[in-house]
């Protein structure tokens, strides 16, 4: 029996574990091993999706005291703009050490994004990471949604960043829901004037379509509803439904065309640099179905304005809707879209660390991948 429109959304909102074998579960191990050069996170042994290492690996006295885990600080101080990692969602902060994964045709990239920061130059006074969720929303990432609370655990935690460092600003690296979360933040607080550059990964700036199988309200797929009508109304508590435009009937102005919509805030905050990686078709969030493939690669995108400086298709492999027909992982689905065998919705993160310098330390605009394409993959402006 093929499973319903609702487990196949729920099964992808959650990171899959794959079973292995022989040189797979060979070539798993060395993954794991520590990336040079030497750092102070600790990625820990993984799956090619989660990290297992100690969930909190603060250093150097700072001590945030919100969230649920992360990573930052040390023997050192900030002379650089310091960088806050925001994570997806059912992930953690120490996933921005995951190592990359190897692509087909392409030489592997040597470091985690975390691990590509430290060798560009920054210390552990410049480089910081929050677990916003819990444990047991990590383990439910289908109930996860945008809500002021979240956002006053984001925007303490870059407080606490700010007063460790010294430094009036920081750069935002976010993936997937963290990008959304991040942004809300900044529109909730009007705090754009303490960010200074933005790199949005795989974020659901549009929704995500792949939330039209669950209808855009549902107590079992809380992540893909719309704004939610509930008392008090707070039109900051909202989900990833693509917006209908009609009130009550799945509008959400977060991933509508308005003004104050996701993919047109960047026009509003022009003090901000904003820079986008996508895996576009590849991307097993926003586009593990055919039905809306025409403008699911679009997903993550923001709408043109001055300050959005580049963004990047990184996409790699297998189309994420395809059919794998290895039933070893119990679905007849590549649930791992590009990621099973190129990059897409998690190696557009931990794939790209060249990349993510690059936009953070250069003041590059066309040539933001110069260090990553053509040697690790391709990057096609968007």
């Amino acid at each position: 029996m093929r499973p319903s429109p609702f487990h196949r959304v729920r099964a992808l909102l959650r990171r899959p574990a794959l079973r292995c074998t022989g040189l797979i579960c060979a070539a798993l191990a060395l993954s794991s091993l520590p990336a040079a050069p030497a750092q102070a996170l600790s990625c820990g042994s993984n799956n090619g999706y989660t990290c297992t290492g100690s969930s909190d690996q603060y250093a150097g006295g700072f001590a945030p005291g919100v969230g649920h885990g992360g990573f930052g600080g040390g023997s050192c101080s900030a002379s650089r703009t310091p960088v806050v990692f925001i994570h997806g969602n059912g992930d953690s902060a120490i996933s921005f050490d995951m190592p990359p994964g190897a692509v087909s045709g392409y030489t592997t990239p040597a470091q985690s994004p975390y691990a590509a920061f430290k060798a560009a130059g920054y210390n552990d006074c410049e480089l910081f990471g929050i677990t916003w969720l819990s444990a047991s929303e990590r383990a439910s990432p289908q109930g996860n949604y945008h809500k002021p609370a979240t956002y006053q655990t984001l925007k303490t935690f870059i407080d606490k960043v700010r007063a460790y460092t010294g430094k009036a600003q920081v750069d935002i690296v976010a993936h997937s829901l963290g990008s959304s979360m991040a942004m809300a933040m900044i529109h909730k607080h009007a705090y754009q004037a303490s960010v200074r550059r933005f790199i949005n990964i795989a974020g659901g700036i549009r929704g995500l379509q792949t939330c039209r199988l669950t209808g855009y309200q549902s107590a079992l797929a809380q992540t893909c509803n719309a704004e939610a009508y509930v008392y008090p109304y707070d039109h900051y508590t909202f989900g990833l439904y693509p917006s209908t435009g009609v009130g009550f009937y799945g509008y959400n102005r977060w991933t509508g065309t308005g003004s104050s919509s996701l993919r047109s805030l960047p026009a509003s905050w022009s003090g901000i640099r904003f820079y986008t990686l996508t895996a576009g078709l590849r991307d097993q969030v926003h586009c593990f179905t055919t039905s809306w493939a025409a403008t699911c690669d679009a997903g993550a995108l923001y709408a043109p304005a001055s300050n959005v400086i580049a963004q990047l298709d990184v996409g790699v492999g297998s189309t994420a809707y395809l059919y794998d027909w290895d039933w070893a992982d119990g679905s007849p689905l590549n649930l791992a879209g590009g990621d099973y065998n190129g990059v897409g919705h998690f190696r557009s993160l931990a794939n790209t660390g060249a990349i993510q310098v690059r936009m953070l330390d250069t003041t590059c605009s066309s040539d933001c991948a110069a260090t990553y394409s053509p040697m690790n993959g391709p990057a096609a402006v968007r």
